[in-house]
């Protein structure tokens, strides 16, 4: 899980991840694996934890057109990944995963960032 690779087909939207490369294609069209970048100002995330979770907030929009599509949190061995809508808050809910997890997000205009976890 070291260097999973995710995908998302911008046809319809389908979100694929490959934990050790290959070629991945959705609706007739190859797809090229997201480039991972720092969380911005614009992209950064505050985490908290509630009970035995990770309670994520956000200031990012949510509208149709600009939305985080995804989380993802990833550890050496396990992969949650909760799928996020338009219109919905600019929040979630993630049991806490230990040992080295990275958060990532997905925004639909500019692309994965990670996010740092407690």
């Amino acid at each position: 899980m070291k260097k999973i690779q995710f995908y998302v087909c911008p046809d319809c939207g389908n979100i694929l991840t490959a934990a050790a490369g290959g070629q991945l294609s959705c609706c007739g069209r190859r797809l090229e694996p997201l480039e991972v970048r720092p969380a911005d100002p614009d992209h950064a995330v505050t985490v908290q934890e509630v009970e035995e979770d990770w309670y994520v907030t956000f200031r990012h929009p949510m509208d149709k057109g600009h939305y985080i599509r995804f989380a993802a949190c990833v550890t050496p061995d396990r992969l949650l990944l909760a799928r996020l809508y338009p219109e919905q808050g600019s929040e979630f809910r993630i049991p806490q995963l230990r040992g080295g997890a990275k958060l990532y997000l997905c925004c639909s205009r500019h692309g994965l960032f990670q996010a740092e976890l407690p």
